[in-house]
């Protein structure tokens, strides 16, 4: 169902109706409206996984100019079942009755690199799963998965003082990461573009560490062996 930017953002008004924006990433960077979240088709996997929406979520979209009923077709076909439209003419219309907007610095893996040694506010918030982190991260880096973004124990030790640079597994759940903060009212962050393996790409500009894996059961010696028999 079209929406007109009254009714819009009336639903707004509404905390429980999420404003999901699915633009490309390039153009929810550039501008979004406030306290929207970045779920496109091909990151709707993460947002479902980690439990942030599901499939019964109100729904109001920010829909792309191009392939916008195609989007939408999507998220129905994928079975959301309560989406009460998108905004007549999208983000354009947003923008045209100069309302407040938002939005993200990407910065380049070789940015990152440079800040860091000249910063000491600087955090790199790595949300990939923890193997992966254990396998290597960036020397002190904060280990936050993503599907812990709705935990506020896990959150609690991010604020604004911090300058927050968001690493991915690939980049591709970026914005997930940072329209999350957002909304929680964390706004001094960057997004890492390629994330981990833009990283991996200029290693030797980074200091990588591992973490120590947890003998498994089968690699414990047996109990006759530490016997004094």
């Amino acid at each position: 169902m079209s929406l007109t930017l009254a009714q819009f953002k009336q639903l707004q008004e509404d905390e429980s109706i999420f404003i999901i924006d699915a633009r490309p990433t390039e153009e929810w960077i550039d501008g979004h409206i406030p306290n929207s979240l970045h779920i496109t088709p091909a990151t709707a996997k993460y947002a479902v996984a980690m439990e942030l929406i599901d499939k019964e979520t109100p729904i109001v979209f920010i829909l792309p100019d191009t392939m916008g009923q195609s989007v939408m077709a999507y998220f129905e076909k994928a079975g959301f079942t309560n989406i009460k439209g998108y905004l007549q003419g999208g983000y354009k219309t947003w923008q045209e009755a100069t309302l407040k907007i938002d939005l993200v610095i990407e910065v380049e893996v070789d940015e990152l690199a440079m800040d860091i040694p000249f910063d000491e506010f600087l955090m790199v918030l790595d949300v990939r799963e923890e193997a992966a982190y254990n396998r290597g991260h960036i020397k002190n880096s904060i280990s936050i998965p993503l599907f812990e973004f709705t935990d506020p124990g896990s959150m609690s030790e991010l604020d604004e003082h911090f300058n927050i640079y968001i690493v991915s597994e690939n980049g591709e759940s970026n914005t997930i990461a940072a329209s999350l903060l957002k909304k929680q009212g964390i706004h001094n962050i960057r997004i890492v573009h390629g994330g981990w393996v833009a990283v991996e790409t200029l290693k030797e500009k980074f200091t990588i560490t591992k973490n120590k894996e947890k003998p498994s059961e089968d690699s414990l010696p047996s109990l006759d062996l530490l016997s004094d028999n």
